[in-house]
């Protein structure tokens, strides 16, 4: 595994991607935890943001324990380090790390996201546009994080949330996770590790009908 990630981080540099992000949680030993990050960390320099997602995996302690060790390595944030709605156990991770905590993927609706800021738990909040409720709640929960002087980032579906992100004033970035674009005829570009906001009406986006045909329930 070791051996694929030094492969795969001097790829996307040459694709021109400036962030990565990669898991941790599923090692056996925090050894080889920190060993993954290493080898990720050596293939691309200091200047590349380097994120690491552990999808709720450790508890506080081991988020402490391990996240106080991958200081070392200047990760641009640690995301759903511990249980998604372990508020105060949140609370306890950033209080105690300087690499910044993300949190939201798993928060379905508007009021997650308030406990979530009120008890303190993140650095970034991460907005889902499907499970928050659509475009309507994804502002009022970037506007509430705006309030508590936060930054946004997406997750999923780029083609939308690059509208989104652009349309506030506390969007960081954009997750590039292409997994719907074919379902449209034209998606926004990537130039240069960074995607284009499209010109045209409304989000800019058509559906490709013989795409959406494959998938028809007759």
């Amino acid at each position: 595994m070791t051996d694929s990630l030094a492969e795969t981080g001097p790829h996307l540099l040459e694709m021109g991607f400036k962030q990565m992000k990669t898991q941790l949680g599923g090692k056996p030993t925090v050894g080889r935890e920190l060993e993954r990050i290493k080898v990720l960390r050596d293939g691309i320099g200091e200047d590349i943001d380097l994120m690491c997602d552990i999808n709720q995996l450790w508890s506080v302690n081991q988020a402490i324990d391990i996240g106080s060790r991958l200081e070392d390595y200047h990760l641009f944030w640690l995301e759903d380090v511990v249980a998604h709605d372990d508020y105060q156990g949140f609370a306890r991770v950033a209080n105690a790390l300087t690499t910044p905590i993300a949190v939201g993927e798993y928060h379905y609706g508007v009021h997650p996201f308030r406990h979530m800021l009120e008890a303190r738990s993140v650095d970034i909040v991460m907005i889902d546009l499907l499970r928050v409720g659509g475009i309507t709640q994804w502002r009022k929960v970037a506007a509430m994080a705006e309030a508590f002087n936060l930054p946004v980032v997406s997750h999923l579906v780029p083609e939308i949330h690059v509208q989104l992100m652009a349309s506030i004033p506390n969007g960081l970035t954009v997750e590039y996770m292409p997994w719907t674009l074919r379902l449209f005829e034209e998606t926004p570009v990537v130039d240069n590790g960074e995607i284009v906001v499209p010109d045209k009406p409304g989000l800019g986006l058509k559906f490709d009908q013989d795409v959406l045909k494959q998938y028809q329930v007759n």
